[in-house]
């Protein structure tokens, strides 16, 4: 295991909330990335581990030129991820996360974001969303013929 990688990691997991939530409750930076038999000792960190070694598994390299229909659809996977390992569902009452008012659906966007950009080294946020909602409309208007 790369401890670079894990470091990269920390450095994202910083930003969360859950991290935030340690801190305020006087765990030190050492107790909160204990790291033992190859996992994080607090689940919740080693929930995000695991959602980030699944996306680097995930993750296509840069040389295959990947779509924005490709990147959007695996972001949109990142947050499902994100969703179940912190217990809940995404809401689907908006089907797009990027345009959810959701607050929890807008922090998984925003940390699958950040997933992509440190793995990949592509900003989903870049991406055309209109192309992409066309394409799923299209594609559920010949499934319902």
């Amino acid at each position: 295991m790369d401890v670079k990688e894990r470091k990269a990691f920390q450095e994202c997991y910083k930003t969360s909330r859950d991290y935030k939530f340690y801190v305020r409750h006087e765990m030190s930076e050492k107790q909160i990335f204990e790291f033992k038999k190859g996992k994080y000792v607090v689940d919740c960190v080693n929930d995000g581990w695991e959602i980030w070694q699944a996306a680097k598994t995930q993750a296509v390299s840069q040389e295959k030129g990947r779509s924005d229909f490709e990147i959007i659809s695996q972001t949109i996977e990142l947050v499902d991820l994100l969703a179940s390992a912190n217990r809940f569902q995404r809401d689907k009452s908006r089907p797009f996360p990027f345009d959810s008012n959701n607050p929890r659906n807008i922090e998984w966007w925003r940390l699958a974001c950040k997933i992509q950009e440190l793995l990949t080294n592509t900003d989903p946020n870049n991406c055309d969303f209109d192309e992409y909602k066309a394409m799923i409309e299209a594609a559920q208007e010949v499934n319902n013929e």
